[in-house]
């Protein structure tokens, strides 16, 4: 007797994702962590100093299964420009959110395209 309330149907789809292999992973993550970049860069403030931007340092870099949005060198200080900071001498930078405001935006779509690529990666 065969059920078709279509949660036998479900389980087969879920059961096809989670078999999706390690290469198309780490494709579908790194075209997105790309994209992120891609409209990541826009917004990072630029400095006001005599050093090099923020938005030059930015990359992203795969390491065995794990792909990473990263500040490359010396732009250690996009936490503080994030976040804010006290000063040295008294007071209290108030933070961009250039990073949390951007992922905020675009998380959905990011999220959806990494399904979508997936599902088309799959043959689906």
């Amino acid at each position: 007797m065969n059920n078709h309330n279509g949660f036998l149907d479900a389980i087969e789809e879920i059961n096809t994702l989670l078999k999706v292999g390690q290469t198309v992973q780490l494709d579908v993550l790194e075209e997105a962590a790309n994209y992120f970049v891609e409209v990541l860069k826009p917004n990072i403030p630029i400095t006001k100093r005599n050093k090099e931007h923020m938005r030059n340092r930015l990359k992203v870099v795969i390491k065995k299964d794990v792909v990473q949005v990263v500040f490359d060198g010396d732009a250690w200080y996009w936490h503080l420009v994030e976040h804010g900071h006290r000063k040295v001498n008294g007071g209290k930078v108030k933070g961009r959110h250039f990073v949390q405001n951007t992922w905020d935006k675009y998380g959905d779509k990011i999220a959806d395209m990494m399904a979508n690529k997936i599902i088309e990666k799959m043959g689906g």
